[in-house]
């Protein structure tokens, strides 16, 4: 039975956004009639997907190969990463993170022709997507979540390969540089703190700017959403009143004959 239920739940995360609230009420109330109330609960509590999460799942589905192997040039990446920080050739890492963003461009295309075949408008969600795709190949929890098909949110990459908990590559081989014929004069501590102060405070800011705005783009996809739902609803109050009013005229045309 709880096979059976991870199956329906898959399932339900790769239906047409605009159905999935329906769909998955539906399914909690099969499960209260079949009395497994415990199940009924946690579907019920099943969150509907953003825009940008709700094509990532689609694209799991539709293109597993894909999406595999983006996990798989994910562990590539990050073990190319290690070797080279360690002073080893820093060749592997460079090719490997071009092939990255060759495949993260590629699974971003497809994902936004997901979003434009459901009616969407791909390109509000296009960083969103790519964001999602890069983070599942720094991280390997976010690229198992990728894998399962069931977010319900864009996942943010990692700034740098720090954010995974491994060190940064700035570039070049890892090795000492040759010392300097003249040394550099010594920073001024006070102002580097200053600066640094200045610099976490703007950059604070700008994430607050930015999860502003992305706040605003899934807002409006769920308005889009939910005005999609009740301008069905209406044509199908319309058709229901023109049938009656055809009926009503028919009944009235044929008082008038008699």
């Amino acid at each position: 039975m709880a096979d059976e239920l991870e199956g329906r739940i898959d399932e339900l995360y790769g239906v047409p956004l605009e159905r999935f609230t329906a769909e998955r009420d539906a399914l909690a109330k099969e499960l209260v009639t079949a009395g497994d109330r415990e199940g009924a609960a946690r579907v019920k509590g099943l969150r509907k997907p953003v825009v940008a999460a709700w094509a990532v799942n689609v694209l799991a589905r539709e293109d597993p190969d894909g999406v595999k192997e983006l996990i798989e040039l994910g562990g590539t990446l990050r073990s190319a990463h290690r070797r080279a920080v360690s002073g080893g050739d820093v060749e592997p890492f460079r090719v490997a993170t071009e092939e990255r963003r060759q495949l993260v461009r590629t699974l971003t295309r497809a994902a936004e022709a997901i979003v434009e075949r459901d009616g969407g408008a791909p390109g509000a969600a296009a960083d969103a997507i790519a964001g999602t795709l890069e983070a599942a190949t720094v991280d390997e929890e976010t690229g198992e979540l990728l894998r399962s098909g069931r977010l319900t949110k864009p996942v943010r990459p990692p700034a740098t390969f720090s954010g995974a908990g491994l060190r940064v590559l700035e570039g070049g081989p890892s090795r000492r540089p040759e010392p300097q014929e003249a040394p550099k004069p010594k920073p001024d501590r006070a102002k580097l703190r200053r600066d640094l102060s200045a610099a976490q405070t703007r950059e604070r800011k700008a994430e607050a700017a930015v999860e502003r705005e992305r706040a605003t783009i899934q807002d409006l996809d769920r308005k889009r959403s939910e005005t999609k739902d009740r301008l069905r609803a209406a044509e199908a109050e319309l058709r229901g009143v023109s049938l009656e009013r055809k009926r009503l005229a028919s009944a009235l045309d044929k008082l008038g004959d008699g």
